[in-house]
């Protein structure tokens, strides 16, 4: 009876310790580091469907060329789709938020592609001190309570602390490159058409008036350009009424829509964007023929982007003091100085901004689509 108790208790003890190795392989590497995971969240599906996938294919691609590692710990990417089946994104956004800061593993969160599904997702993930890090969000209260400010904006962001950056340049940003291409094209009055969205039409002007020597801002002939924020059909009207039918027009990242790109502006419109076209960076060709190798497709616009925001991850949490620590990722993605990338050489500001000075610079052809121009514009 004893032998078979022995026996028994041999069997018992060895299915012990293997299901516990099972379970510990839940969290942990094949060699026992622990796990982390970083989330993306971003629409698969409707309109921007396409930009969603080129981000996330992007950031697969940067996990790869990193050996799917940061800190010596193995990393896997979690993607979310934000869009429901009517394409809508906020209310999605947030739960995909939750979702991530729920996983004792997520050591950061990659999201979103609009500003607004990113008001949604980064209270969540601000109040669980879990990095996020947008790939195209540029809106300026998603930083700062103004543009100028250096204020945290705790209506984003409430615990007070800061957790969130970026690796497009902020509306401000792209306002000042509207200034610049503007003014390198020789014109010296333009008329804005005024848009629904003020926070964005403020951020845009505030930018634009930035730029020293920057075309006057005014309400009436003679203009020689018109600046338009958003669509066309009422730009149009606002030409006719201050008499500029056949100016030069310039549009902003609002005037693109849907994926491939395409604007409603007449084909001659030079078009600025947060965004740059793969074609315009610097190691642009080494980057396209990566991602057709990878994924069989030429990259989007916001494939480089995606990319990025997943590199910078992972270069956070391989300089980070614990990178198993979501604190200490934080810190040292606001850290993070003068490094080289594949959008240019930038750093993060105490905002969380990228220090970027390069835009996407387009040009609106017949049937509305875009094409890249051979170089971005630069904010000098």
């Amino acid at each position: 009876m004893r032998a078979l108790l022995r026996v028994a208790g041999v069997v018992l003890a060895a299915f012990m310790v293997a299901a516990f190795a099972v379970l510990a392989g839940c969290g942990s590497g094949s060699s026992g580091e622990s796990r982390l995971t970083v989330y993306l969240s971003a629409p698969l599906s409707g309109a921007a469907g396409r930009d969603g996938e080129d981000i996330a294919d992007g950031a697969r691609l940067a996990l790869a060329d990193a050996g799917w590692e940061a800190g010596g710990h193995p990393v896997r990417l979690e993607v979310l789709d934000a869009a429901d089946p009517g394409g809508a994104t906020d209310a999605i956004a947030g739960a995909n938020a939750r979702t991530a800061t729920r996983d004792s593993t997520a050591i950061a969160y990659i999201g979103e592609l609009e500003s607004g599904a990113t008001r949604t997702s980064l209270p969540i993930t601000n109040e669980a001190g879990l990095l996020q890090v947008s790939p195209a969000a540029s809106a300026v209260d998603l930083t700062r309570v103004a543009p100028g400010s250096d204020e945290i904006p705790t209506e984003t962001q409430p615990s007070g602390i800061r957790t969130f950056g970026r690796v497009i340049p902020s509306d401000t940003t792209q306002g000042a490159a509207a200034a610049v291409a503007m003014k390198d094209a020789g014109i010296d009055r333009v008329g804005v058409v005024l848009g629904p969205d003020g926070n964005y039409l403020d951020a845009l002007i505030d930018g634009f008036e930035s730029v020293t020597g920057a075309p006057a801002r005014v309400s009436g002939p003679p203009l020689d350009a018109l600046y338009v924020p958003a669509s066309w059909p009422s730009s149009e009207k606002f030409g006719r009424r201050a008499g500029v039918a056949g100016s030069a027009v310039y549009g902003a990242d609002a005037a693109i829509v849907g994926s491939p790109p395409s604007t409603s502006l007449p084909p001659g419109s030079g078009l600025v964007s947060g965004s740059q076209a793969p074609s315009q960076l610097a190691a642009g060709d080494d980057f396209i023929a990566a991602f057709r190798d990878a994924h069989g497709r030429d990259p989007g616009r916001f494939a480089s982007y995606g990319y990025e925001a997943m590199a910078v991850v992972l270069d956070s949490i391989d300089r980070a003091g614990d990178p198993l620590d979501r604190g200490s990722v934080v810190d040292a993605f606001f850290a993070t100085s003068d490094r080289e990338s594949l959008l240019g050489t930038y750093s993060i500001d105490e905002t969380g901004d990228a220090t970027l000075d390069r835009v996407g610079a387009y040009e609106a052809v017949t049937g509305g689509r875009l094409q890249p121009l051979p170089e971005p514009f630069v904010v000098p």
